[in-house]
C-alpha cells in the first residue's frame, strides 16, 4: 500500500527524539504502509506511547549477521525511517496490530538513556538530494518497467495503479514506491534507503527491474501498441 501525504505539516512539531523499532530484514520507505503485529512488552509498551503521543515509530533495521553491544541490544543501522500509526487495533491480550506510514528517511544521532522498555534515540530529518537536470526522464521508464513486473505477477493494486497513472508522484516518491514494492534483499533495500541521490536510486532499480524481466523484456516490448494499454485495473 502507498501513500501520499504533507510530510512537513505532518511533522511540524516533531521534537528530533523517537522511538525506536529494530527489526532484522525489514526495512520501510516513505510513501509505503508497513502492517505490523507486536507482542514483546517492550513493543507493547512502545505502541501504546506512541499511541497516547505522537503516534511516531521509527522503523530501523538489524542486520546480519546480528552484532551486539555492550548494552546487550543488537546494533542496528544508521538510517532508518520514522513512521507514524494510521490505524491500529489493540487485542485482548494486550497485543497490538497498526499500520504504519513512512514518512521520511531519518540519521541517527546517538540513543538516549531511559527508563522505557524501548530504545529511543535522536534523530536528523534527511532530505532528498535536488535533481541534476533531466534527471525525472527517468520517470517514464521506471513506470513502464514497474507497471510489467506488477503484470507479470499478477500484482496489481488499485490504488497503486491510480498513483502511477497519476502526476501525484515525483521521482523521488516512485523510487520508495517501487523499492518498498519489490522483493529485494534487505541489505540492497537498506542502500536504496540510505541513498539520498535519487537519480541513484533510480538508476539502481531501472538494473534490477530489467534484470528481473530478463529476456522476456524484448517480448514484451515487441506486443506494445500505439497508444499503450495503461491501465493495471
Amino acid at each position: 500500500m502507498a501513500f501520499v501525504f504533507d510530510d512537513d505539516l505532518n511533522l511540524r512539531t516533531f521534537s528530533g527524539q523517537t522511538r525506536l523499532f529494530p527489526l532484522p530484514g525489514v526495512v520501510l520507505f516513505p510513501q509505503n504502509v508497513l502492517p505490523l503485529h507486536i507482542f514483546e512488552p517492550r513493543y507493547r509498551q512502545m505502541t501504546e506511547d506512541a499511541l497516547a503521543d505522537d503516534k511516531l515509530i521509527t522503523i530501523v533495521q538489524v542486520p546480519s549477521p546480528i552484532e551486539w553491544m555492550p548494552t546487550g541490544e543488537p546494533a542496528i543501522v544508521e538510517v532508518g525511517c520514522l513512521g507514524r500509526i494510521i490505524k491500529h487495533e489493540r487485542l485482548n491480550d494486550g497485543r497490538y496490530n497498526f499500520l504504519l506510514v513512512g514518512l521520511r528517511r531519518v540519521r541517527l544521532i546517538r540513543e538516549i538513556e531511559n527508563s522505557k522498555l524501548y530504545r529511543i534515540a535522536e534523530i536528523e530529518l534527511l532530505e532528498d538530494m535536488p535533481l541534476e537536470n533531466g534527471a525525472d526522464l527517468r520517470r517514464g521508464e521506471l513506470v513502464h518497467l514497474f507497471r510489467l513486473i506488477l503484470q507479470r505477477e499478477d500484482a496489481v493494486d488499485p490504488e497503486l495503479a491510480s498513483l502511477l497513472e497519476s502526476n501525484r508522484l515525483d521521482l523521488g516518491q516512485l523510487t520508495d514506491i517501487v523499492a518498498h514494492a519489490l522483493g529485494l534483499p534487505a541489505n540492497v533495500k537498506q542502500s536504496l534507503l540510505a541513498d539520498l541521490k535519487v537519480e541513484n536510486r533510480a538508476e539502481g532499480l531501472l538494473t534490477v527491474l530489467k534484470q528481473v524481466l530478463g529476456p522476456t523484456l524484448p517480448e514484451i516490448e515487441s506486443k506494445r501498441t500505439f497508444p499503450p494499454d495503461f491501465s493495471l485495473n
